[in-house]
This record gives C-alpha cells, sequence and structure tokens, in this order.
C-alpha cells in the first residue's frame, strides 16, 4: 500500500496550505481546518496513551485475548460481503499497535435505529460506537446512552489527533448541556441545499441538453425540474419518476432545524433569529402542495410510505430515476457509485452549513462501555492512521481498488459496483475519508477542496446552539409521534396540503408545540445573548 504511505506527507502539505490561506480570512472562517493530523507514534504519544497499551499487552500475555471495541456501523444494503476481511485487515494493524481488535458491526439503515436503540436499552449486545445522529442526538444523550469524552479529559488524553482534527467551534457545537457526548467524521460540514439527482441514461433519452460547471453540478429551479420529470414520466411510463425520502427539509432547504428537530425552525437562519412553527409557513406549503402535485401527476409510487429502501438503492435497482439530495464538492462520483450508474446533479440551492450541520452525522460511544480509554484510542487511530482509514473506506489493494500511476484508485478488472464485496459507498459516515487515495472522477485534492468549502459556505447564526430538551420529553415524545403520523403522508403527496396540514397542526398545538417553541426560543435567546452579545 505504497500510496497510503504517502498519503500523511501530502496531506500534511494540505494542511499547511490551508492553515497559511486561511490567515487571510474572517475569524468566523474555519481557519487552521485540516483533514490530517499525525499518526500517534511510539515516538510522539504521551505517557498516559502508552501507558493504557502496555497494560493491555500485559493483560493479553495473561489471558491470550485482546480487547474488543465494536463499531456499529450503517449502509444502505446491509452487511457487506467483504467484512470479515476487512475486519481481519484491520486488526493486523491495531493487535501489534494499540493491543486491541476491532470489531464492525454493519447493518441496514432501515433497521439500524430500532435494532441499536434495543441493543442499548437491553444492553444485551456489546455495542461501543455508533451513529447518534441515526437515533437522534438529543435522545441519545436524554436516554443515558452518550459517555462524556470531556469526562477526566478522556478525548484530550487519549484522542489527541481528534482534537486536533475537529475545530474547538465544531466540538462545541457537538455539545449539551455543555458535555461533549459524540465527535463528527471530518467530512462537508456545508452543504449545497435541494439538489435532484437524475440518472444521466434517462436524460440521455428525452434529449435533454445540459451544460455542468466545473463542480460537476448544474444549475436547475424546482420548474425545470418538474418539466424534466413530466418528459421522463412519458418517456419511461414503467419506472417511478421520483424516489422520496424524508429528506425535505433536511437536505432541501436551508431552513435550519435547531436543537435537531422540527419543532422550532430558523427559516433564514443566517440572519433571522426568530424561531417559528415550520408547518405554518410558506415554505412548508410550497413543498407539500409541489409532492402532493407529483403524487398526482405519477411521480411517487403508491407504496412509497411502507417502501423504506434508500433512494439511492431505489435507483439502482432501475425501478427509478432520480432523488432529492444535498450536494458537496466530489458528490457526482459519490452519488452515481450509490445509484450503480452515471447520475447529473441539478443545483437548487446554496451553501450553508446549519446549526446541525455539524452533527448531521455524529458518532457516539456508549454511556456502558467497558473500556473507554480503548474505545477512544481506537477511534483517534480511524482518525489519523491512513492505512486503517483506507481499509474502512476503500478495502484492501489488488482486491477492493487498485492504483493508477496519477495515484487515483479505482475497481480491479472484473470487479463493479454490483458485485465489490466492500464498496459501501458511506464514506462520509467514517471518521476521516480525506486520509485516503481519491477515487477516479474526484479532484486528487478534494480533502482540501471540502475544507474550503466548509470555509466559505454560509453559516447558520445558531451553529453551536443545544436545544436542551430534557424537561419537555414528554411533550417532545408526543410531537414526534404525531410528526410520524403526518410528515410523511403530507411529504409524499398522499395528503391534501391544505386540509391535511391544518389537521397536522392543531394535533401538534394540542400537544405543546407552542410551549415547546417557546422554550426553545428562550434559550436560544440566551445563548445568543452569551456568544454574540447585545440583543
Amino acid at each position: 500500500m505504497k500510496i497510503v504511505k504517502k498519503l500523511i506527507v501530502i496531506f500534511l502539505l494540505i494542511s499547511l496550505m490551508l492553515t497559511l490561506a486561511a490567515c487571510d480570512t474572517d475569524k468566523t472562517t474555519s481557519a487552521g481546518e485540516t483533514s490530517a493530523a499525525p499518526d500517534i507514534t511510539e515516538s510522539n504519544m504521551s505517557a498516559e496513551y502508552k501507558k493504557a497499551i502496555d497494560e493491555r499487552r500485559a493483560e493479553h500475555e495473561k489471558t491470550g485475548e485482546y480487547k474488543k471495541i465494536t463499531y456499529a456501523l450503517y449502509t444502505w444494503t446491509g452487511r457487506p460481503v467483504g467484512l470479515d476481511r476487512i475486519q481481519e485487515a484491520m486488526n493486523k494493524i491495531l493487535r501489534e499497535k494499540l493491543c486491541l481488535e476491532i470489531e464492525l458491526l454493519a447493518l441496514d439503515f432501515a433497521s439500524y435505529r430500532q435494532d441499536i436503540q434495543l441493543y442499548l436499552t437491553n444492553n444485551n449486545r456489546q455495542i461501543d460506537w455508533y451513529g447518534g445522529n441515526v437515533l437522534g442526538y438529543t435522545s441519545c444523550v436524554n436516554n443515558g446512552f452518550c459517555y462524556d469524552l470531556d469526562a477526566d479529559n478522556l478525548l484530550a488524553t487519549y484522542g489527541p489527533g481528534i482534537e486536533e482534527l475537529v475545530p474547538q467551534k465544531y466540538q462545541e457545537a457537538c455539545k449539551y448541556a455543555g458535555h461533549l457526548y459524540g465527535i463528527p467524521p471530518i467530512k462537508d460540514y456545508a452543504i449545497t441545499a435541494t439538489a435532484i439527482v437524475i440518472g444521466k441514461e434517462y436524460l440521455d433519452a428525452i434529449g435533454y441538453e445540459y451544460k455542468e460547471d466545473e463542480k460537476q453540478e448544474v444549475a436547475s429551479s424546482w420548474e425545470e425540474i418538474e418539466a424534466i420529470y413530466t418528459q421522463l414520466h412519458e418517456k419511461f411510463p414503467d419506472k417511478y419518476v421520483f424516489a422520496v425520502a424524508d429528506n425535505h427539509f433536511g437536505q432541501g432547504s436551508v431552513i435550519d432545524n435547531l436543537g435537531n428537530d422540527w419543532f422550532g425552525v430558523l427559516l433564514d437562519p443566517t440572519k433571522d433569529r426568530k424561531v417559528v412553527n415550520l408547518m405554518e409557513s410558506d415554505e412548508w406549503m410550497d413543498m407539500v402542495k409541489r409532492m402532493n402535485r407529483w403524487n398526482k401527476m405519477g411521480f411517487i409510487p403508491p407504496d412509497a410510505l411502507t417502501d423504506k429502501t434508500s433512494s439511492s438503492a431505489k435507483i439502482k435497482s432501475g425501478a427509478y430515476m432520480s432523488m432529492l439530495a444535498q450536494s458537496k464538492p466530489g458528490y457526482k462520483t459519490q452519488i452515481s457509485g450509490e445509484c450503480g450508474r452515471e447520475m447529473i446533479v441539478f443545483r437548487l440551492g446554496k451553501d450553508i452549513i446549519k446549526s446541525s450541520g455539524i452533527t448531521s452525522v455524529i458518532t457516539c460511544l456508549n454511556r456502558a462501555t467497558s473500556d473507554p480509554v480503548a474505545a477512544v484510542q481506537l477511534m483517534n487511530e480511524l482518525y489519523t492512521n491512513p492505512e486503517l482509514s483506507t481499509l474502512l473506506v476503500w478495502g484492501e489493494e489488488g482486491t477492493d481498488y487498485v492504483t493508477n500511476p496519477d495515484g487515483h484508485i479505482h475497481f480491479p478488472d472484473g470487479v463493479d459496483t454490483r458485485n465489490a464485496e466492500w464498496y459501501h459507498t458511506m464514506n462520509w459516515e467514517m471518521p476521516n475519508q480525506y486520509i485516503c487515495p481519491v477515487w477516479v472522477g474526484d479532484s486528487p485534492d478534494l480533502g482540501a477542496k471540502i475544507m474550503e468549502f466548509n470555509a466559505q459556505a454560509e453559516t447558520s447564526i445558531a451553529l453551536g446552539f443545544t436545544f436542551d430538551n430534557s424537561a419537555y420529553t414528554a411533550e417532545y415524545a408526543a410531537l414526534q409521534n404525531i410528526y410520524d403520523e403526518y410528515a410523511s403522508q403530507l411529504l409524499y403527496g398522499f395528503l391534501d396540503p391544505v386540509s391535511g396540514t391544518a389537521e397536522f397542526n392543531d394535533k401538534l398545538k394540542k400537544a405543546g408545540l407552542n410551549r415547546y417553541i417557546a422554550e426553545k426560543q428562550r434559550q436560544f435567546d440566551v445563548w445568543y445573548v452569551d456568544n454574540y452579545g447585545g440583543k
């Protein structure tokens, strides 16, 4: 893996370039944000870090057993065929370096929330690291599922690479009631809100002409997308045009779901401090009317409410042609891989970091973990060690990918998206994909472009705010149950947008929505004054 060994040097150079470039930027941008930090070695590890490893080695000599840390991942299609092979390749490194082993638990995203919540509640299966964003970060904390990573300087002592890679302002954005219960991967914290992706073969079939810009995107509008959908529906009556999902406002708008729930939002989060009811907004009504119209036009399948298959998997099956998403540098390559065909990315929105942009993907450590020190040391390696990260992201060289002379990687002969044993397309979920080789089609400096993307995007004024709803858990549970009952029916176009929304709001208000929003506004106002000053 010669290419992997060269990556530390390459990304350290990128880090230096970005830090120097940031010297001329405003202090509110991501100055110093990098995608690489030095890997921990014998020469640079602290005494505490080394002592923890030595103690595990002594225990291993007695028992012959390695400490095991479980990392519960989610994919769109469940357990990859090559998981055991990748796990063993990683463990060959980890046994020698940290005297521990990793257990990779890969679950289908559709059942991940239910499965992990049961494991955490019943404590009948070892779970150490898991995706707190899937279960709901606030809910995980309130249910006592999260270990405080700041306790006893745990992260600072045993995760120095993570501390260096995740800027302090992003760590603050992950704190709940002043405690750090999760860490984000090194990724695109910004999003290009509202992207519609459509299979190129289908656009070619209707003779649609487009021109991609330098970001491999096509500027567009909702009106243009509807016109394209009409042509696609006529040309391919045996396929569904739109693979709908619950991301209309999370990815399909700049609206900030303050506190990681939809019960009180900022409609214009770059400047508007007023917390409002999303379901009474023009933005909500425009969206549900559009979806209702699309449903009646035949763009959305009748089983959309019950089919929980991911949108990209639906497109990959050949039964669907497009989906709603969010874009970023390199997104075309990512989504084309997920969908198993070349996709064209239509950009309808702007670049923004929402208050939940940092916690939209967040990894939490189970409060019941038997060895928090070993768990954090493992995660530190996944953030900083290019060899381990590449195994987790791309697999083994020669089997899962091969390297071009220019450093790009691609499938070996005879391997593609249909038979690959380790091509999960979940790189954004992994701790640090940007210390890995770059796939063919992406820029060699993709990591630097992502850091620049984060730095230049508009930022929500609520970045860093977390809503403490621990005194309103009963209201939250009631509101969420009502949301689950009505939201998808409206956003998939199965209920009348006007009467359905009115009924939805009536039930929400009876369940305490106005009180919940008022408390969110109160906490946000206090936080805003503390952080920005003034009224």
